[in-house]
């Protein structure tokens, strides 16, 4: 049966997003922006709440514990209109980049804008670029 831990290798602060990605197969950095975003939409203070009783209830991952590949999730330099996000998002969901926009503007309508051009501005700041071979 596969476990969920706290990762100790791929954590920015307790490694509860790293533990969810290695859990789910999925880069943390997805997992770290929808913290962040329902952060925002939660009010915070809840969002802070849980994630530190997360904390306490996850344990941390044992040394033996097998190291989990997953794709990545990076800022695309070939498919861009503003930083690349909703770019990398499509390419490593694998659907057309026109579809990952068209949700983002529609979410973006639905929170109050704030929110999400918040978590962007978030992706685009921890998110790294792709690196394109010439």
């Amino acid at each position: 049966m596969k476990k969920l831990y706290r990762s100790k290798q791929n954590k920015k602060i307790l490694g509860i997003a790293g533990g969810l990605g290695d859990f789910y197969n999925i880069d943390p950095t997805i997992i770290r922006l929808i913290l962040i975003l329902l952060c925002i939409i939660t009010g915070v203070i809840p969002m802070i709440l849980a994630y530190f009783i997360a904390a306490l209830i996850i344990p941390i991952e044992p040394k033996e514990h097998e190291e989990v590949k997953y794709q990545r999730l990076f800022l695309s330099q070939t498919d861009k209109k503003i930083a690349g996000l909703c770019g990398g998002i499509a390419k490593l969901l694998e659907v057309d980049s026109t579809i990952v926009r068209l949700i983002t503007i529609m979410v973006c309508i639905i929170t109050g804008v704030f929110p999400l051009l918040f978590v962007y501005f978030i992706g685009w700041i921890i998110i790294p670029k792709e690196i394109v071979a010439q």
